[in-house]
């Protein structure tokens, strides 16, 4: 099955890519991955719990680009999920990056493919992921002293 998912970053291009290719610092935030564990700097392990016991397993390896814009292709080597995809990125304005995932995935399993071909669970499974992780770079690039308190009470009193 075929994905193509965007999204907007309110990140520049270039701190948006940096953000994303260090999955690190993020891979806490998903909410049905159960592994994303970078073995190497261009392996992660990864594992995800779909509907009825699936767990989908595979490592996803970096594939190299000659890209000028900086796309990162990635792959996948062995479990029970093929996947392949490119990740682009495009700067919209100076503070908003369009980010475009593509993925092409096939499940070993025919039960669990039939599921996916009638309920799509991989593609609910990518949607939460990805609005998971706009969520918590959007509340990290927000800086705590530009909003409003939202609760007045705690602010110091004038003397």
């Amino acid at each position: 099955m075929l994905l193509q998912k965007t999204l907007h970053m309110s990140q520049p291009l270039r701190e948006c890519r940096a953000r994303l290719a260090s999955i690190q610092s993020y891979r806490r935030q998903f909410l049905m991955v159960t592994r994303a564990t970078v073995t190497s700097s261009k392996t992660v392990d990864f594992s995800f719990r779909g509907p009825l016991g699936f767990e989908a397993r595979t490592v996803l390896l970096s594939v190299e680009s000659d890209s000028p814009n900086g796309q990162y292709a990635f792959e996948s080597v062995g479990g029970n999920i093929n996947v392949m995809g490119i990740v682009d990125f495009a700067e919209i304005r100076p503070n908003c990056t369009e980010v475009t995932l593509a993925i092409h995935y096939e499940i070993k399993n025919q039960v669990f493919a039939w599921l996916d071909r009638h309920v799509r669970f991989v593609d609910s499974f990518v949607t939460a992921e990805l609005r998971s992780i706009r969520a918590h770079f959007e509340g990290i690039a927000a800086s705590y002293l530009e909003h409003e308190r939202v609760m007045p009470v705690l602010q110091t009193a004038a003397a």
